[in-house]
């Protein structure tokens, strides 16, 4: 099974392909507003250096947010055009479980972040289970100051986290262990792909018309229930 993922929600474009779950081909646009100009080209690229014909992807992955508003719709819109145009499943993945995954290893709770607006950030907890991280809140929309750990076990930070969201972090956790993951924008496609598979193993697809970005306003949550 070979599934290609797209990863719009932030300002780096993500579109990655496995075969299964293995990586076959990534590629990364860091380039801010360019996602609908650049979003096929990456496709048509990762295609060619594959050597595969789009026709032969099994399924598509899209992170579904929370994150940019109109770097979801376009993610969204791209993944159920060529779901629908060649008769494939469509998936949707939360954003904040993909960059979740960063923390598998740690032994670590994880807390998933990607900045909002005014200094609110989204965020949800996770835990590995069984070499899997599984979510055990809900998906949060808050100020950093709401963010609390276990000073037992300490706490692995991921997602987007530029360095004034670590200043904040390491200074409300001063006395607690944290980790952080080495980039500061951890958008990935493969990750997506790959999530992706998953779910299509279990046999969950989403819907491909009535399906809509997961977001987060006044901590209502806008999704189909994992």
């Amino acid at each position: 099974m070979i599934i290609l993922g797209i990863e719009t929600s932030s300002s780096v474009c993500g579109i990655g392909i496995t075969i299964k779950e293995k990586l076959l081909a990534e590629l990364r646009i860091n380039i801010s507003n360019a996602h609908s100009e650049k979003l096929f080209q990456g496709i048509n690229i990762l295609t060619n250096e594959a050597s595969l014909k789009l026709e032969e992807i099994s399924g598509v992955a899209v992170s579904s947010g929370p994150g940019s508003f109109t770097g979801l719709r376009i993610g969204l819109s791209a993944a159920k055009g060529i779901a629908y145009a060649l008769h494939i499943p469509l998936f949707l993945i939360p954003t904040l479980d993909v960059f979740a995954n960063y923390g598998l290893g740690f032994g670590k709770d994880i807390c998933s972040i990607i900045p909002s607006i005014r200094e609110d950030i989204f965020y949800s907890y996770y835990r590995e289970i069984d070499r899997k991280v599984k979510r055990f809140s809900e998906y949060k929309l808050g100020k950093i100051d709401e963010v609390e750990l276990d000073s037992n076990k300490g706490m692995f930070f991921t997602g987007i986290i530029d360095k004034k969201l670590r200043n904040k972090i390491e200074k409300k956790f001063s006395d607690s262990e944290i980790y952080f993951a080495n980039e500061f924008d951890l958008s990935s496609g493969y990750l997506v792909a790959k999530m992706g598979y998953i779910k299509m193993i279990e046999g969950e697809p989403d819907d491909i018309e009535d399906s809509e970005p997961l977001y987060l306003r006044d901590f209502d949550i806008k999704m189909k229930k994992l």
